[in-house]
């Protein structure tokens, strides 16, 4: 009667403890799994991020060319105007030098 008892008690504690290994297993699947979606999810919002991210930089580029031209314009046409101004400052130099050289007075009135 003992042993009966002793063996009665081993099979229940050896079904409990296939239906604890049973929950254990179903338990470690269950993390594989919602680690894998936590993952996946992961990448879904990071892939968002950086699509974000490269649609601003891509427009901060733009905006940055679109100033880089717009400077080099303004300083070319101020170069332009300065070889200009210098152009015109050349010429008159070269008449007043040519001025000076006239001795007569009548020629110098011309």
């Amino acid at each position: 009667e003992t042993l009966e008892r002793i063996v009665s008690t081993l099979a229940n504690k050896n079904d409990e403890i296939h239906n604890f290994i049973d929950m254990l297993n179903h338990t470690i699947k269950n993390i594989q799994v919602n680690s894998t979606n936590a993952i996946s999810e992961l990448d879904e919002e990071f892939d968002g991020l950086y699509s974000i991210l490269d649609e601003m930089k891509g427009s901060m580029a733009n905006t940055i060319q679109q100033e880089e031209a717009r400077k080099i314009q303004a300083l070319q046409d101020q170069l332009s105007q300065c070889s200009s101004a210098l152009e015109s400052s050349e010429e008159l130099l070269e008449l007043a030098a040519e001025s000076l050289d006239i001795k007569d007075p009548v020629e110098f009135l011309k």
